[in-house]
């Protein structure tokens, strides 16, 4: 009974912690330090962008495994970091606004980052910048209602990695989204002047919390666990219970033999 219990204690400890084992990267978006987990799939990471389907001349990206659109919004660039788990390449990449009523804007930013990343994919195709190519490079970008804009950087080694932003201007965008696989979005205000946001690999070693993003188990898990062992506590009891009745009347068998 007890190891039946402690092989659901592990199982329920794995589930909560299968989410923390994924790439998690430093961020550092002018001067805010925070972890970032990478989304994870079998695809390149302008792959991941899911440009022109279903929204057309946009990115359309899903969370890995599902079939649910990842939620985009009017004046936000988003941020995201994947790896590809064919070859574990990493890449990144930014979206501007979203399909169908973004109202239109303007991007420019200076880029470098390590080799041997190139820039893969610019949202729209040879709109800006020198693709497959590495850095350092410019980016410029103007995109208009009904559409997104965007770029993606990819074939970095996730253990060995920065990416440089400086100059970042925009306009007709308030908020900077790094969006995240376990739908917990970071979000700060996209600061009115230029900025910069650097990215590294995060080191256990010199990082306070050791690279590690402490997540909540999705209730269904909770759920399941509590009923499993609860259900385990009942027939226990229910077995324990009918054991003692036949103790019982074992006894008062035996009784009734030895009277005679």
């Amino acid at each position: 009974m007890k190891n039946i219990i402690k092989g659901f204690i592990a199982l329920f400890f794995l589930s909560i912690s299968s989410i923390s084992i994924a790439t998690i990267l430093d961020i550092d978006f002018n001067g805010n330090q925070f972890l970032l987990e990478t989304f994870e799939s079998a695809e390149t990471g302008s792959d991941f962008y899911r440009y022109g389907n279903p929204s057309g001349s946009s990115a359309n990206p899903v969370y890995p495994g599902t079939a649910d659109l990842i939620p985009l919004f009017s004046d936000a660039a988003h941020i995201y970091t994947h790896i590809n788990t064919l070859n574990n390449k990493l890449s990144f990449g930014i979206i501007l606004e979203k399909p169908n009523g973004s109202g239109g804007g303007l991007f420019s930013a200076d880029l470098d980052w390590a080799g041997p990343a190139v820039l893969s994919f610019v949202d729209d195709p040879g709109e800006s910048g020198t693709i497959n190519a590495a850095g350092p490079q410019s980016i410029s970008l103007k995109w208009v209602d009904c559409c997104t804009d965007g770029f993606v950087i990819s074939g970095f080694d996730p253990n060995d990695l920065f990416i440089d932003l400086t100059n970042v201007l925009g306009s007709d965008l308030t908020e900077v989204i790094f969006l995240s696989p376990d739908r917990n979005n970071t979000n700060f205000s996209f600061p009115q002047d230029e900025f910069n946001i650097s990215i590294a690999n995060c080191v256990p070693a010199t990082d306070p919390n050791a690279c590690v993003i402490i997540t909540t188990p999705e209730p269904s898990i909770v759920f399941l666990f509590v009923l499993s062992c609860f259900g385990l506590y009942s027939s226990r009891r229910l077995l324990d219970v009918k054991e003692g009745r036949n103790l019982k009347l074992s006894q008062v068998v035996n009784i009734r033999k030895t009277s005679h």
